[in-house]
């Protein structure tokens, strides 16, 4: 008998990305990109803790980890309000504030897009 895609790859998993800006401080900002992690039921309802990295601005970069609100509507559509503060780098930290894309349908094999960063070294003299 022939095994369902379920079977052979697991259960399917339901994610939501979150990106955005962060909040403005020291005349900079950093972008951050990430998808959630799987939901925590909670009452009927559920949250989605989630983690990241921002990218480099002003030769630094911080990271975040946190926990969604209570999902806004149901369904495949229903999203998330987020509201964290970074972890500390070059003595300060930024806000990160938004909401969720709708549900993300991915199978088991989870690929998260990869943000590429340029380094240009310089010889000091």
């Amino acid at each position: 008998m022939a095994r369902t895609r379920q079977e052979q790859d697991g259960p399917v998993q339901f994610r939501h990305r979150m990106e955005g800006l962060t909040s403005l401080v020291q005349g900079h900002r950093h972008s951050f990109g990430n998808l959630t992690d799987l939901f925590i039921p909670e009452d009927g309802r559920h949250r989605h803790n989630f983690r990241g990295i921002t990218t480099t601005a002003d030769g630094h970069r911080h990271s975040y980890s946190g926990q969604t609100g209570l999902n806004i509507g149901t369904g495949p559509n229903h999203f998330h309000r987020f509201r964290i503060q970074t972890n500390v780098a070059d003595g300060h930290r930024h806000i990160i504030t938004g909401r969720t894309t709708g549900v993300i349908r991915l199978g088991t094999r989870v690929g998260h897009r990869l943000i590429i960063e340029k380094i240009i070294r310089q010889r000091v003299k």
